[in-house]
């Protein structure tokens, strides 16, 4: 059935396709719908794709596991279906309604919106699974040693047995002209005599490194490599592991199939999950985050690329910072945010004065909330969401709080418009929770109302009302935990 879904809409992205080319040449939209001949002709581009599409393999290739092999059946499919649409045509009548153009245009449209589509689906979050959020929050982060043919083998390793539970985040290697390569998608990020300030960085980024796996052989590595693991085995237990070691003997551990997950979804006063529940208004919601997302993105292009370039003079590359913070069901994701600082370790590993890191243009990007403006990338994939709360580092996250990641994270949220960064981590917890019972159409318009004042204006004092209202919604639910005499 999603075979033949995917399938028609394959044949419906051609037909479109086909009709844009030829308004682009110079004939009106009106014209084009109006003219049996335009609409023949996108109708033999969609017969065309029908017989050429299983020759090419393309219905036994998934959307959501598109990859550059797929592209290129892809290229060739809609090169098939241009070239027998022309000739049918040249057939019928020669062509004579059918600019020299528009072959070339539609053979472009028409790959770009079929690709278009597919990274659309592949970017869309997987749907979550009691098993996905134990591996979610049994995560472990892991830095590789060697870029060579082993990490290779490591890497498909780690995708086949463990995805979701264990993550290679950044690759060292003696090799400088390596730097900022990819291997399957990992980059290398530094020297394995850097150790420990990679891993320092990394931990600003709210990832903790728990294991080191090196693919060199052991006499490359360099007396500094040692040194640094040596000082970190000094302040965290981080396990150093070495290639030859980690097939057959020592295996992982599989967790426990009847261990808890910590994760329960909390049920409404009329019993049903809050998702089964709304999900009208969450499908709503989600159209709309992605046409806002998308136009404004659109729109607002020149500013992102000003923005950038005076954080590149300003700081250097990369202009944009990325921090990993719990989403919806505590799925891990990416959070990018324009860099307003230096980086907080120098080459060494040794703390940057926090005086010496924030540059006057990042003060400036701070004040006016410029610097979330890459969070709209993050909405049009589905991570975020215009209106939720805000997503927070593990650490930060309040007592319990399955609640607020029962929903997308969002730009805005009930906490920040009612007290912001005046608000103790209990108080956030409340006031989010009781956006997630209260959240609505109309709570949401509020709310990016209230923000554009507090964006204006600044930070508000939080009234007591309302985070009395909150605490209600903790105590009803049995979250309502013991918590600072700030309460």
């Amino acid at each position: 059935m999603y075979r033949t879904a995917f399938f028609a809409v394959d044949l419906a992205l051609i037909f479109l396709a086909t009709l844009m080319a030829v308004a682009l040449r110079g004939a009106s939209l009106d014209v084009v719908l109006d003219s049996r001949y335009h609409l023949l002709f996108a109708g033999i581009a969609s017969l065309s794709a029908l017989v050429v599409w299983p020759l090419a393999g393309l219905l036994r290739r998934p959307w959501r596991y598109f990859a550059a092999s797929d592209a290129i059946h892809l290229v060739a499919a809609v090169t098939g279906v241009v070239l027998i649409t022309l000739f049918l045509t040249f057939t019928i009548n020669r062509s004579d309604f059918v600019a020299r153009s528009v072959p070339l245009l539609q053979w472009c449209l028409s790959l770009t919106l079929l690709v278009l589509a597919r990274i659309g689906v592949r970017s869309l979050p997987a749907r979550p699974s009691a098993e996905g959020n134990r591996l979610a929050l049994e995560r472990e982060y892991v830095l590789l040693v060697g870029f060579n043919r082993r990490s290779e083998v490591y890497l498909r390793c780690i995708e086949a047995l463990y995805a979701g539970q264990v993550s290679v985040v950044g690759i060292l290697d003696e090799d400088p002209s390596v730097k900022g390569l990819m291997l399957k998608g990992k980059p290398v990020i530094g020297r394995p005599a850097n150790l420990l300030a990679a891993i320092r960085r990394l931990r600003n980024h709210g990832v903790e490194i728990s294991r080191v796996v090196v693919t060199v052989p052991r006499v490359e590595l360099s007396p500094a490599f040692n040194s640094a693991y040596e000082r970190l085995q000094a302040e965290a237990q981080i396990t150093l592991d070495h290639f030859e070691g980690l097939f057959g003997a020592g295996e992982k551990a599989q967790p426990l199939a009847d261990a808890d997950d910590g994760w329960q979804v909390v049920p409404t006063a009329g019993g049903a999950t809050m998702d089964a529940g709304r999900a009208g208004y969450l499908a709503a919601k989600r159209v709309f985050d992605f046409t806002l997302a998308f136009l404004v993105i659109v729109l607002l292009a020149p500013l992102y690329l000003l923005l950038a370039a005076l954080v590149a003079i300003d700081l250097g590359r990369p202009v944009t910072f990325w921090q990993e913070r719990p989403g919806r069901f505590r799925r891990p994701f990416r959070v990018y945010k324009f860099r307003t600082m230096r980086d907080a370790y120098d080459l060494e590993g040794n703390a940057v004065p926090e005086g010496d890191r924030l540059s006057p243009i990042g003060a400036a990007l701070r004040r006016l909330r410029l610097d979330e403006l890459p969070q709209l990338f993050n909405i049009l994939v589905g991570n975020m969401s215009f209106v939720g709360p805000r997503p927070l580092l593990p650490v930060d996250q309040p007592a319990r709080p399955e609640v607020r990641l029962s929903m997308r994270p969002g730009l805005t949220g009930w906490a920040q418009v009612n007290g912001g960064r005046d608000l103790s981590v209990a108080d956030k917890g409340a006031l989010d929770c009781w956006y997630v019972e209260n959240a609505g159409l109309l709570v949401d318009a509020k709310i990016i109302l209230l923000t554009l004042r507090f964006v204006l204006t600044g930070d508000k004092p939080p009234r007591q009302t309302v985070l009395d209202q909150a605490r209600g919604v903790l105590a009803r639910q049995g979250l309502l935990v013991k918590v600072p005499s700030a309460w």
